[in-house]
Protein backbone atom coordinates (compact mmCIF):
# COMPACT_ATOMS: atom_id res chain seq x y z
CA UNK A 1 0.00 0.00 0.00
CA UNK A 2 1.71 3.40 -1.00
CA UNK A 3 1.48 6.37 0.96
CA UNK A 4 -1.36 8.52 0.78
CA UNK A 5 -1.71 12.04 -0.82
CA UNK A 6 -4.09 13.34 1.60
CA UNK A 7 -5.26 12.29 5.23
CA UNK A 8 -8.99 12.50 4.83
CA UNK A 9 -11.89 13.03 5.67
CA UNK A 10 -12.72 9.60 4.29
CA UNK A 11 -16.51 9.25 4.36
CA UNK A 12 -17.93 6.19 2.67
CA UNK A 13 -20.42 3.58 3.68
CA UNK A 14 -21.12 -0.37 3.05
CA UNK A 15 -23.16 -2.48 3.13
CA UNK A 16 -22.22 -6.56 4.58
CA UNK A 17 -24.39 -9.94 4.76
CA UNK A 18 -22.53 -11.51 8.12
CA UNK A 19 -22.30 -14.94 8.18
CA UNK A 20 -24.92 -17.14 9.66
CA UNK A 21 -22.50 -18.00 13.01
CA UNK A 22 -20.96 -14.36 12.93
CA UNK A 23 -22.43 -12.08 15.48
CA UNK A 24 -22.74 -8.27 15.41
CA UNK A 25 -20.25 -7.77 18.14
CA UNK A 26 -17.44 -10.04 16.47
CA UNK A 27 -17.98 -7.91 13.11
CA UNK A 28 -16.81 -4.95 15.18
CA UNK A 29 -14.00 -6.68 16.95
CA UNK A 30 -12.52 -7.27 13.52
CA UNK A 31 -12.91 -4.47 12.24
CA UNK A 32 -11.39 -2.50 14.63
CA UNK A 33 -8.11 -4.96 14.30
CA UNK A 34 -8.67 -3.51 10.70
CA UNK A 35 -8.04 -0.18 11.63
CA UNK A 36 -5.50 -0.12 13.64
CA UNK A 37 -3.37 -2.54 10.95
CA UNK A 38 -2.54 0.38 9.46
CA UNK A 39 1.70 1.09 9.49
CA UNK A 40 2.09 4.30 11.74
CA UNK A 41 3.51 5.91 8.49
CA UNK A 42 0.50 6.15 6.69
CA UNK A 43 -2.43 7.00 9.26
CA UNK A 44 -0.89 7.55 12.76
CA UNK A 45 -1.42 3.89 13.91
CA UNK A 46 -5.16 4.13 12.30
CA UNK A 47 -6.50 6.39 14.93
CA UNK A 48 -7.72 8.61 12.97
CA UNK A 49 -9.78 6.05 11.19
CA UNK A 50 -13.33 4.56 12.69
CA UNK A 51 -15.09 2.16 11.77
CA UNK A 52 -19.08 2.20 12.77
CA UNK A 53 -20.93 -1.29 12.50
CA UNK A 54 -24.48 -0.96 12.38
CA UNK A 55 -27.75 -3.01 11.85
CA UNK A 56 -29.40 -1.77 8.70
CA UNK A 57 -32.52 -1.17 10.68
CA UNK A 58 -30.14 1.41 12.88
CA UNK A 59 -29.04 2.28 10.37
CA UNK A 60 -32.06 3.36 8.41
CA UNK A 61 -34.21 4.12 11.49
CA UNK A 62 -31.60 6.20 13.33
CA UNK A 63 -32.83 8.13 16.03
CA UNK A 64 -35.98 7.84 14.86
CA UNK A 65 -36.22 4.53 17.15
CA UNK A 66 -35.89 6.23 20.08
CA UNK A 67 -38.58 8.67 19.74
CA UNK A 68 -40.83 5.88 18.76
CA UNK A 69 -40.26 3.86 22.25
CA UNK A 70 -41.02 6.59 24.23
CA UNK A 71 -43.84 7.29 22.52
CA UNK A 72 -44.80 3.14 23.06
CA UNK A 73 -44.09 3.95 26.89
CA UNK A 74 -46.46 7.20 27.20
CA UNK A 75 -48.91 4.86 25.60
CA UNK A 76 -48.16 1.85 27.61
CA UNK A 77 -47.92 4.42 30.57
CA UNK A 78 -51.82 5.25 30.07
CA UNK A 79 -52.80 2.09 29.37
CA UNK A 80 -52.08 1.30 33.05
CA UNK A 81 -53.67 4.47 34.43
CA UNK A 82 -56.26 3.53 32.84
CA UNK A 83 -56.46 0.04 33.71
CA UNK A 84 -55.49 1.04 37.79
CA UNK A 85 -58.40 3.58 36.92
CA UNK A 86 -61.12 0.88 35.77
CA UNK A 87 -60.21 -1.94 38.90
CA UNK A 88 -60.72 1.01 41.44
CA UNK A 89 -64.11 1.68 39.98
CA UNK A 90 -64.58 -2.14 39.59
CA UNK A 91 -64.17 -2.29 43.30
CA UNK A 92 -66.63 0.12 44.15
CA UNK A 93 -68.89 -1.64 42.10
CA UNK A 94 -68.10 -4.59 43.92
CA UNK A 95 -68.42 -3.07 47.52
CA UNK A 96 -71.46 -2.09 46.61
CA UNK A 97 -72.85 -5.21 45.41
CA UNK A 98 -72.14 -7.39 48.47
CA UNK A 99 -75.70 -7.70 49.56
CA UNK A 100 -76.87 -9.32 45.64
CA UNK A 101 -73.13 -11.41 46.11
CA UNK A 102 -74.19 -12.10 49.91
CA UNK A 103 -77.52 -13.66 48.52
CA UNK A 104 -76.27 -15.50 45.43
CA UNK A 105 -73.71 -17.33 47.75
CA UNK A 106 -76.60 -18.09 50.17
CA UNK A 107 -78.40 -19.35 47.31
CA UNK A 108 -75.57 -22.06 46.45
CA UNK A 109 -73.50 -20.02 43.79
CA UNK A 110 -70.01 -21.41 44.05
CA UNK A 111 -67.25 -19.37 45.07
CA UNK A 112 -65.60 -19.78 41.19
CA UNK A 113 -68.97 -19.23 40.02
CA UNK A 114 -69.12 -16.08 41.05
CA UNK A 115 -65.37 -15.10 39.86
CA UNK A 116 -66.20 -16.72 36.74
CA UNK A 117 -69.58 -14.24 36.49
CA UNK A 118 -67.02 -11.23 37.68
CA UNK A 119 -64.19 -11.98 35.37
CA UNK A 120 -67.02 -12.31 33.02
CA UNK A 121 -68.23 -8.58 33.29
CA UNK A 122 -65.05 -6.89 33.18
CA UNK A 123 -64.22 -8.90 30.54
CA UNK A 124 -67.21 -7.62 28.44
CA UNK A 125 -65.90 -4.66 29.65
CA UNK A 126 -62.65 -4.66 28.05
CA UNK A 127 -63.41 -5.43 24.89
CA UNK A 128 -65.92 -2.93 24.28
CA UNK A 129 -64.00 -0.58 25.49
CA UNK A 130 -61.45 -2.26 22.80
CA UNK A 131 -64.09 -2.16 20.12
CA UNK A 132 -64.73 1.49 21.08
CA UNK A 133 -61.09 1.99 20.49
CA UNK A 134 -60.65 0.45 17.01
CA UNK A 135 -63.56 2.64 16.04
CA UNK A 136 -61.02 5.78 17.30
CA UNK A 137 -58.25 4.71 16.33
CA UNK A 138 -59.35 4.48 12.62
CA UNK A 139 -59.81 8.41 12.53
CA UNK A 140 -56.85 8.24 14.88
CA UNK A 141 -54.50 6.97 11.91
CA UNK A 142 -55.66 9.37 9.31
CA UNK A 143 -54.76 12.53 11.89
CA UNK A 144 -51.88 10.54 12.98
CA UNK A 145 -50.46 10.66 8.84
CA UNK A 146 -50.59 14.12 8.66
CA UNK A 147 -49.58 14.93 11.84
CA UNK A 148 -46.41 12.85 11.16
CA UNK A 149 -43.26 14.09 9.25
CA UNK A 150 -41.81 12.60 6.25
CA UNK A 151 -38.41 11.38 8.19
CA UNK A 152 -40.56 8.74 9.99
CA UNK A 153 -39.17 5.77 8.14
CA UNK A 154 -41.98 3.11 6.40
CA UNK A 155 -44.81 6.15 7.14
CA UNK A 156 -46.96 5.03 4.03
CA UNK A 157 -47.29 1.56 5.81
CA UNK A 158 -49.16 2.35 9.29
CA UNK A 159 -53.05 1.26 9.10
CA UNK A 160 -55.00 -1.15 10.96
CA UNK A 161 -54.34 -4.38 10.02
CA UNK A 162 -54.79 -8.04 11.46
CA UNK A 163 -51.66 -7.68 13.62
CA UNK A 164 -53.09 -4.28 14.72
CA UNK A 165 -56.29 -6.25 15.88
CA UNK A 166 -54.71 -8.85 17.01
CA UNK A 167 -53.01 -6.90 19.59
CA UNK A 168 -55.99 -5.02 20.01
CA UNK A 169 -57.57 -7.96 21.00
CA UNK A 170 -54.99 -9.06 23.48
CA UNK A 171 -54.53 -6.45 24.94
CA UNK A 172 -58.69 -6.00 25.80
CA UNK A 173 -58.02 -9.46 27.06
CA UNK A 174 -55.28 -9.36 29.27
CA UNK A 175 -57.01 -5.69 31.12
CA UNK A 176 -60.31 -7.36 31.47
CA UNK A 177 -58.35 -9.59 33.55
CA UNK A 178 -55.72 -7.53 35.45
CA UNK A 179 -58.88 -5.15 36.34
CA UNK A 180 -61.23 -7.81 36.80
CA UNK A 181 -59.45 -10.60 38.76
CA UNK A 182 -59.42 -8.01 42.22
CA UNK A 183 -63.20 -7.53 42.31
CA UNK A 184 -63.81 -10.67 41.21
CA UNK A 185 -61.52 -12.34 44.17
CA UNK A 186 -62.68 -9.77 46.78
CA UNK A 187 -66.06 -11.22 45.70
CA UNK A 188 -64.95 -14.55 46.24
CA UNK A 189 -63.26 -14.17 49.63
CA UNK A 190 -66.96 -12.78 51.15
CA UNK A 191 -67.79 -13.94 54.09
CA UNK A 192 -71.13 -14.97 53.95
CA UNK A 193 -72.53 -14.80 57.15
CA UNK A 194 -71.00 -11.15 58.41
CA UNK A 195 -71.91 -10.34 54.47
CA UNK A 196 -75.50 -11.04 55.22
CA UNK A 197 -75.40 -9.60 58.92
CA UNK A 198 -73.88 -6.12 57.68
CA UNK A 199 -75.99 -5.90 54.45
CA UNK A 200 -79.47 -4.32 56.09
CA UNK A 201 -77.16 -1.52 58.21
CA UNK A 202 -75.01 1.46 57.53
CA UNK A 203 -71.15 0.09 57.27
CA UNK A 204 -68.38 1.83 56.80
CA UNK A 205 -65.41 0.11 54.52
CA UNK A 206 -62.79 -1.84 56.66
CA UNK A 207 -59.48 -0.10 56.64
CA UNK A 208 -57.94 -2.90 54.66
CA UNK A 209 -59.80 -2.32 51.60
CA UNK A 210 -59.72 0.99 51.86
CA UNK A 211 -55.94 1.21 52.07
CA UNK A 212 -55.97 -1.48 48.49
CA UNK A 213 -58.25 0.96 47.08
CA UNK A 214 -55.95 4.34 47.98
CA UNK A 215 -52.89 2.01 46.82
CA UNK A 216 -54.48 1.92 43.57
CA UNK A 217 -54.40 5.97 43.55
CA UNK A 218 -50.73 6.29 44.77
CA UNK A 219 -49.86 3.92 41.44
CA UNK A 220 -52.15 5.99 38.89
CA UNK A 221 -50.23 9.31 40.40
CA UNK A 222 -47.32 7.88 40.24
CA UNK A 223 -47.45 7.13 36.82
CA UNK A 224 -49.36 10.28 35.55
CA UNK A 225 -46.18 12.29 37.69
CA UNK A 226 -43.57 10.25 35.18
CA UNK A 227 -45.53 11.28 32.17
CA UNK A 228 -46.54 14.41 32.80
CA UNK A 229 -42.73 15.11 33.54
CA UNK A 230 -41.32 13.54 30.30
CA UNK A 231 -43.98 15.49 28.08
CA UNK A 232 -43.33 19.05 30.20
CA UNK A 233 -39.44 18.14 29.26
CA UNK A 234 -39.67 17.64 26.17
CA UNK A 235 -41.95 20.68 25.37
CA UNK A 236 -39.43 22.72 27.26
CA UNK A 237 -37.23 21.55 25.03
CA UNK A 238 -38.65 22.16 21.93
CA UNK A 239 -39.38 25.85 23.15
CA UNK A 240 -35.61 26.38 22.80
CA UNK A 241 -35.70 24.85 19.93
CA UNK A 242 -37.55 27.21 18.01
CA UNK A 243 -35.93 30.00 19.10
CA UNK A 244 -32.40 28.54 18.42
CA UNK A 245 -30.25 31.06 16.67
CA UNK A 246 -29.69 29.47 13.48
CA UNK A 247 -27.42 32.05 12.23
CA UNK A 248 -29.89 33.04 8.90
CA UNK A 249 -33.26 35.20 8.68
CA UNK A 250 -35.20 33.16 6.98
CA UNK A 251 -38.45 35.14 6.70
CA UNK A 252 -39.37 35.76 2.61
CA UNK A 253 -37.01 33.45 0.66
CA UNK A 254 -37.65 31.17 -2.13
CA UNK A 255 -35.91 28.49 -2.28
CA UNK A 256 -35.43 25.44 -5.10
CA UNK A 257 -32.89 22.92 -6.12
CA UNK A 258 -31.29 22.91 -9.40
CA UNK A 259 -29.44 19.74 -10.55
CA UNK A 260 -26.81 20.63 -13.59
CA UNK A 261 -26.20 17.95 -15.48
CA UNK A 262 -25.81 16.88 -19.15
CA UNK A 263 -23.30 17.78 -21.77
CA UNK A 264 -23.85 22.04 -21.70
CA UNK A 265 -22.40 21.89 -17.91
CA UNK A 266 -19.86 19.33 -18.60
CA UNK A 267 -17.12 22.28 -17.52
CA UNK A 268 -16.46 24.25 -15.04
CA UNK A 269 -16.40 27.34 -17.64
CA UNK A 270 -19.67 26.44 -18.67
CA UNK A 271 -21.19 26.43 -15.24
CA UNK A 272 -18.96 30.01 -14.43
CA UNK A 273 -21.00 31.13 -17.81
CA UNK A 274 -24.74 29.86 -17.12
CA UNK A 275 -24.92 30.97 -13.03
CA UNK A 276 -24.59 34.77 -13.30
CA UNK A 277 -27.36 34.79 -16.13
CA UNK A 278 -29.79 33.20 -14.12
CA UNK A 279 -28.98 35.11 -11.21
CA UNK A 280 -29.57 38.34 -13.73
CA UNK A 281 -32.73 37.07 -14.87
CA UNK A 282 -34.44 36.14 -11.26
CA UNK A 283 -33.12 39.59 -9.84
CA UNK A 284 -34.89 40.97 -12.10
CA UNK A 285 -38.36 39.94 -11.52
CA UNK A 286 -40.75 42.86 -9.82
CA UNK A 287 -40.52 41.89 -5.67
CA UNK A 288 -36.92 40.04 -5.54
CA UNK A 289 -34.22 41.98 -3.47
CA UNK A 290 -31.21 39.54 -4.14
CA UNK A 291 -31.00 36.14 -5.16
CA UNK A 292 -27.96 34.02 -5.04
CA UNK A 293 -26.67 30.35 -5.31
CA UNK A 294 -24.94 27.54 -3.20
CA UNK A 295 -24.48 24.18 -2.73
CA UNK A 296 -25.97 24.21 0.70
CA UNK A 297 -28.85 25.43 2.30
CA UNK A 298 -29.40 25.99 6.04
CA UNK A 299 -30.54 24.82 8.32
CA UNK A 300 -29.65 20.97 7.62
CA UNK A 301 -28.47 20.68 4.25
CA UNK A 302 -25.22 20.69 3.31
CA UNK A 303 -23.04 19.18 0.66
CA UNK A 304 -19.81 18.10 2.14
CA UNK A 305 -16.51 18.68 4.17
CA UNK A 306 -13.44 18.62 3.67
CA UNK A 307 -9.88 18.90 5.59
CA UNK A 308 -7.77 21.82 4.90
CA UNK A 309 -4.57 23.20 6.16
CA UNK A 310 -3.23 26.76 6.92
CA UNK A 311 0.01 27.58 5.69
CA UNK A 312 2.74 28.13 7.44
CA UNK A 313 1.43 25.76 10.13
CA UNK A 314 3.33 22.08 9.38
CA UNK A 315 0.70 19.51 9.89
CA UNK A 316 1.05 17.08 13.55
CA UNK A 317 1.06 13.51 12.50
CA UNK A 318 -0.08 13.31 16.01
CA UNK A 319 -3.40 15.24 15.60
CA UNK A 320 -6.44 14.57 13.28
CA UNK A 321 -5.90 17.12 10.36
CA UNK A 322 -8.53 19.93 10.96
CA UNK A 323 -12.02 19.69 8.76
CA UNK A 324 -14.24 22.04 8.20
CA UNK A 325 -18.05 22.31 5.57
CA UNK A 326 -17.13 23.62 2.39
CA UNK A 327 -19.45 26.01 1.36
CA UNK A 328 -19.98 27.09 -2.25
CA UNK A 329 -21.50 30.50 -2.44
CA UNK A 330 -22.34 33.08 -5.15
CA UNK A 331 -21.24 36.82 -4.08
CA UNK A 332 -25.03 37.83 -2.68
CA UNK A 333 -25.42 34.60 -0.93
CA UNK A 334 -24.55 36.60 2.85
CA UNK A 335 -26.87 39.39 1.82
CA UNK A 336 -29.57 37.10 1.01
CA UNK A 337 -29.48 34.88 3.95
CA UNK A 338 -28.96 37.98 5.98
CA UNK A 339 -25.18 36.36 7.46
CA UNK A 340 -23.89 39.03 8.93
CA UNK A 341 -19.99 40.43 8.14
CA UNK A 342 -17.54 40.60 11.50
CA UNK A 343 -14.36 41.23 9.17
CA UNK A 344 -12.84 42.03 6.46
CA UNK A 345 -15.40 41.87 2.82
CA UNK A 346 -18.03 39.51 1.28
CA UNK A 347 -17.30 38.44 -1.98
CA UNK A 348 -17.28 40.23 -5.31
CA UNK A 349 -17.85 40.04 -8.66
CA UNK A 350 -14.26 40.53 -9.34
CA UNK A 351 -13.39 36.97 -7.45
CA UNK A 352 -13.67 34.95 -10.41
CA UNK A 353 -12.25 31.94 -11.87
CA UNK A 354 -8.82 33.61 -13.00
CA UNK A 355 -8.46 35.65 -10.28
CA UNK A 356 -6.41 34.79 -6.94
CA UNK A 357 -8.34 32.22 -4.72
CA UNK A 358 -10.03 33.75 -1.75
CA UNK A 359 -12.29 32.32 0.90
CA UNK A 360 -14.07 33.75 3.86
CA UNK A 361 -14.76 31.36 7.05
CA UNK A 362 -17.05 31.70 9.92
CA UNK A 363 -16.55 32.94 13.64
CA UNK A 364 -16.22 29.45 14.62
CA UNK A 365 -13.40 28.69 12.07
CA UNK A 366 -11.59 31.81 12.88
CA UNK A 367 -12.18 30.96 17.04
CA UNK A 368 -10.74 27.66 16.54
CA UNK A 369 -8.09 27.90 14.35
CA UNK A 370 -7.03 31.84 15.10
CA UNK A 371 -8.11 32.29 18.53
CA UNK A 372 -5.05 34.97 19.60
CA UNK A 373 -4.77 36.26 16.12
CA UNK A 374 -6.51 38.07 13.03
CA UNK A 375 -7.52 35.61 10.30
CA UNK A 376 -7.46 38.15 7.33
CA UNK A 377 -4.71 37.84 5.01
CA UNK A 378 -4.16 34.53 6.46
CA UNK A 379 -3.64 31.97 3.59
CA UNK A 380 -5.41 27.98 3.25
CA UNK A 381 -3.82 25.36 1.39
CA UNK A 382 -5.88 24.99 -1.98
CA UNK A 383 -8.31 27.80 -0.69
CA UNK A 384 -6.77 31.16 -0.93
CA UNK A 385 -6.53 34.40 1.20
CA UNK A 386 -9.16 34.27 4.07
CA UNK A 387 -10.66 37.71 3.05
CA UNK A 388 -13.53 37.51 5.57
CA UNK A 389 -15.35 36.55 8.66
CA UNK A 390 -18.84 35.99 8.87
CA UNK A 391 -21.40 34.80 11.23
CA UNK A 392 -21.95 31.42 12.13
CA UNK A 393 -25.04 29.42 10.06
CA UNK A 394 -26.21 26.07 11.03
CA UNK A 395 -25.63 23.62 8.42
CA UNK A 396 -26.18 20.17 10.33
CA UNK A 397 -29.27 21.01 12.22
CA UNK A 398 -30.91 22.95 14.82
CA UNK A 399 -29.99 20.84 17.52
CA UNK A 400 -26.47 20.41 16.70
CA UNK A 401 -23.54 22.67 17.45
CA UNK A 402 -22.17 25.26 15.17
CA UNK A 403 -19.08 23.39 13.01
CA UNK A 404 -16.41 25.30 11.06
CA UNK A 405 -17.62 26.76 7.70
CA UNK A 406 -15.39 27.51 5.35
CA UNK A 407 -16.89 29.39 1.82
CA UNK A 408 -15.54 29.58 -1.11
CA UNK A 409 -17.23 31.43 -4.13
CA UNK A 410 -18.48 29.29 -6.90
CA UNK A 411 -16.55 30.47 -9.89
CA UNK A 412 -13.92 29.53 -8.00
CA UNK A 413 -14.82 26.08 -6.65
CA UNK A 414 -17.88 24.93 -9.03
CA UNK A 415 -20.65 22.83 -7.74
CA UNK A 416 -23.41 20.99 -10.06
CA UNK A 417 -25.81 20.38 -7.50
CA UNK A 418 -26.79 24.11 -6.34
CA UNK A 419 -29.89 25.77 -4.73
CA UNK A 420 -31.36 28.81 -5.54
CA UNK A 421 -32.20 31.62 -2.94
CA UNK A 422 -34.21 34.16 -3.57
CA UNK A 423 -34.94 37.11 -1.10
CA UNK A 424 -38.48 39.00 -1.90
CA UNK A 425 -40.44 41.70 -0.50
CA UNK A 426 -43.89 40.00 -1.16
CA UNK A 427 -45.24 37.92 1.97
CA UNK A 428 -45.24 35.04 0.25
CA UNK A 429 -42.10 33.79 -1.47
CA UNK A 430 -44.29 31.38 -3.36
CA UNK A 431 -45.69 33.42 -5.33
CA UNK A 432 -42.13 34.28 -7.20
CA UNK A 433 -41.99 30.69 -7.76
CA UNK A 434 -43.92 30.23 -11.35
CA UNK A 435 -41.85 33.23 -12.55
CA UNK A 436 -38.59 31.95 -11.45
CA UNK A 437 -38.97 28.52 -12.90
CA UNK A 438 -40.23 30.58 -16.88
CA UNK A 439 -37.02 32.33 -16.10
CA UNK A 440 -34.71 28.80 -15.41
CA UNK A 441 -36.91 27.47 -18.81
CA UNK A 442 -35.86 30.56 -20.91
CA UNK A 443 -32.22 29.32 -20.34
CA UNK A 444 -32.78 25.44 -20.08
CA UNK A 445 -36.09 24.51 -20.36
CA UNK A 446 -34.58 20.85 -20.02
CA UNK A 447 -33.01 21.27 -16.34
CA UNK A 448 -35.37 20.08 -13.83
CA UNK A 449 -36.55 21.86 -10.49
CA UNK A 450 -37.16 20.39 -6.99
CA UNK A 451 -37.76 21.01 -3.29
CA UNK A 452 -39.19 24.03 -4.22
CA UNK A 453 -40.68 26.14 -1.38
CA UNK A 454 -39.76 29.18 1.18
CA UNK A 455 -36.56 28.85 4.27
CA UNK A 456 -39.17 28.69 6.81
CA UNK A 457 -40.48 25.74 5.42
CA UNK A 458 -37.21 24.12 5.56
CA UNK A 459 -36.93 24.82 8.69
CA UNK A 460 -40.00 23.63 9.63
CA UNK A 461 -39.16 21.04 8.15
CA UNK A 462 -35.88 20.17 10.48
CA UNK A 463 -38.04 20.59 13.73
CA UNK A 464 -41.08 18.59 12.28
CA UNK A 465 -39.81 15.13 14.10
CA UNK A 466 -39.74 16.70 17.47
CA UNK A 467 -43.17 18.46 17.37
CA UNK A 468 -44.47 15.72 16.38
CA UNK A 469 -43.38 13.66 19.52
CA UNK A 470 -44.07 16.25 21.44
CA UNK A 471 -47.59 17.12 20.62
CA UNK A 472 -48.67 13.21 20.97
CA UNK A 473 -46.96 12.55 24.15
CA UNK A 474 -48.28 16.52 25.37
CA UNK A 475 -51.42 14.69 24.07
CA UNK A 476 -51.16 11.60 26.18
CA UNK A 477 -49.87 13.26 29.33
CA UNK A 478 -53.30 15.34 29.31
CA UNK A 479 -55.26 12.35 29.74
CA UNK A 480 -52.80 10.78 31.96
CA UNK A 481 -53.69 13.69 34.47
CA UNK A 482 -57.23 13.94 33.71
CA UNK A 483 -57.60 10.04 34.27
CA UNK A 484 -55.79 10.52 37.76
CA UNK A 485 -57.30 13.65 38.92
CA UNK A 486 -61.15 11.61 38.11
CA UNK A 487 -59.81 8.78 39.64
CA UNK A 488 -58.51 10.60 42.67
CA UNK A 489 -61.92 12.03 42.99
CA UNK A 490 -63.65 8.93 42.33
CA UNK A 491 -62.07 7.01 45.40
CA UNK A 492 -62.06 9.92 48.04
CA UNK A 493 -65.87 10.79 46.78
CA UNK A 494 -66.59 6.81 47.16
CA UNK A 495 -64.77 7.20 50.69
CA UNK A 496 -67.02 9.92 51.51
CA UNK A 497 -70.21 7.76 51.21
CA UNK A 498 -68.70 5.14 52.75
CA UNK A 499 -68.24 7.25 55.89
CA UNK A 500 -71.12 9.53 56.04
CA UNK A 501 -73.00 7.54 59.11
CA UNK A 502 -69.47 8.02 61.04
CA UNK A 503 -69.42 11.73 59.85
CA UNK A 504 -72.46 12.42 61.00
CA UNK A 505 -72.06 10.70 64.50
CA UNK A 506 -68.59 12.96 64.45
CA UNK A 507 -70.83 16.29 63.61
CA UNK A 508 -73.76 15.34 66.46
CA UNK A 509 -70.76 14.84 69.09
CA UNK A 510 -69.67 18.20 68.42
CA UNK A 511 -66.95 18.16 65.51
CA UNK A 512 -67.04 21.31 64.12
CA UNK A 513 -67.17 21.46 60.24
CA UNK A 514 -63.64 22.72 59.63
CA UNK A 515 -62.17 19.66 61.67
CA UNK A 516 -64.44 17.57 58.99
CA UNK A 517 -63.02 19.09 55.91
CA UNK A 518 -59.72 18.76 57.51
CA UNK A 519 -60.28 15.23 58.03
CA UNK A 520 -61.09 14.45 54.94
CA UNK A 521 -58.73 16.48 53.12
CA UNK A 522 -55.96 15.09 55.29
CA UNK A 523 -56.63 11.19 54.35
CA UNK A 524 -56.66 12.62 50.48
CA UNK A 525 -53.24 14.28 50.90
CA UNK A 526 -51.35 11.63 52.29
CA UNK A 527 -52.45 9.55 49.08
CA UNK A 528 -51.09 12.58 47.28
CA UNK A 529 -48.32 13.12 48.35
CA UNK A 530 -46.74 9.70 48.69
CA UNK A 531 -47.91 9.07 44.54
CA UNK A 532 -46.44 12.58 43.91
CA UNK A 533 -42.70 11.24 45.96
CA UNK A 534 -43.17 8.20 44.23
CA UNK A 535 -43.97 9.48 40.67
CA UNK A 536 -40.73 11.85 40.99
CA UNK A 537 -38.64 8.80 42.22
CA UNK A 538 -39.26 7.12 38.98
CA UNK A 539 -39.02 10.03 36.87
CA UNK A 540 -35.59 10.43 38.05
CA UNK A 541 -34.68 7.23 37.34
CA UNK A 542 -36.50 7.26 34.08
CA UNK A 543 -35.69 10.99 32.03
CA UNK A 544 -31.97 9.72 31.34
CA UNK A 545 -34.09 8.17 28.43
CA UNK A 546 -34.91 11.00 27.14
CA UNK A 547 -31.46 12.83 27.42
CA UNK A 548 -30.74 12.04 23.47
CA UNK A 549 -34.17 13.68 22.45
CA UNK A 550 -33.28 16.80 25.05
CA UNK A 551 -32.47 19.71 23.53
CA UNK A 552 -31.10 22.96 26.10
CA UNK A 553 -32.56 20.98 28.61
CA UNK A 554 -31.55 18.92 31.31
CA UNK A 555 -33.08 15.49 32.32
CA UNK A 556 -33.39 16.10 35.61
CA UNK A 557 -34.48 19.69 35.27
CA UNK A 558 -35.55 21.18 38.27
CA UNK A 559 -38.29 23.99 37.60
CA UNK A 560 -40.05 20.93 35.62
CA UNK A 561 -39.90 19.29 38.30
CA UNK A 562 -41.38 21.25 41.13
CA UNK A 563 -44.02 23.00 38.35
CA UNK A 564 -45.38 19.14 38.06
CA UNK A 565 -45.45 18.55 41.00
CA UNK A 566 -47.36 21.67 42.38
CA UNK A 567 -49.84 21.15 38.87
CA UNK A 568 -50.34 17.67 40.14
CA UNK A 569 -50.43 18.44 43.90
CA UNK A 570 -53.14 21.24 43.49
CA UNK A 571 -55.26 19.55 40.53
CA UNK A 572 -55.69 16.45 42.75
CA UNK A 573 -56.17 18.58 45.85
CA UNK A 574 -59.13 20.18 44.18
CA UNK A 575 -60.39 16.67 43.45
CA UNK A 576 -60.58 15.55 46.83
CA UNK A 577 -61.83 19.05 48.13
CA UNK A 578 -65.21 18.71 46.59
CA UNK A 579 -65.78 15.33 48.76
CA UNK A 580 -64.52 17.08 51.78
CA UNK A 581 -66.58 19.74 50.93
CA UNK A 582 -69.62 17.59 50.52
CA UNK A 583 -68.59 15.78 53.91
CA UNK A 584 -68.72 19.21 55.49
CA UNK A 585 -72.66 19.89 54.83
CA UNK A 586 -73.57 16.65 55.76
CA UNK A 587 -76.46 16.97 58.38
CA UNK A 588 -76.24 14.37 61.52
CA UNK A 589 -80.01 13.56 61.72
CA UNK A 590 -80.10 12.35 57.83
CA UNK A 591 -76.52 10.74 58.31
CA UNK A 592 -77.79 8.92 61.48
CA UNK A 593 -80.50 7.31 59.41
CA UNK A 594 -78.30 6.88 56.60
CA UNK A 595 -77.99 3.02 54.85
Amino acid sequence: MGQPKRRGPYFLTGVARLKKDVTLQAARTETNAIRTSFPSSQNSNGQFFNFNVLPLTEFIVGDVRLGLLVLLAAVTLVLLIAAVNVTNLMLVRSTGRVREISLRSALGASRARIMRQLLTESMLLALTGGLAGLALAAAGVRLLLRLAPDSVPRLSQIGLDWRVLSWTALVSVLAGMAFGLAPAWQGAKLNLEEALKESGRATTESAPKRRWRSALVVMELALAVMLLIGSTLLIKSFWRLQRVDSGVSAARILTMEIPLRGPRYAKAQQLDAFLPRLLERIQALPGVRSAAVSNSLPPDTYDYSDNFAIEGRPADASQPPPIAYMILVSPDYFRTFGIPLRSGRYFSAADAANAPRVAIISETTARQFFPHEDPIGKRLSEKGQIIGVVGDVKYTGLVDAMQPAIYEPLSQAPSWDVFLSVKTDVANPMSLAAAAREQLKALDATLPVSQVGTLEDHFATAAAQPRFRTVLIAFFAAIALVLAVVGTYGVQSHLVAQRTHEIGIRVALGAQRDEVLRLVLKQGAVVVILGLFIGLGGSFALTGILRNLLFGVSATDLPTFCGVSGLLTATALAACYIPARRAMRVDPMVALRYE
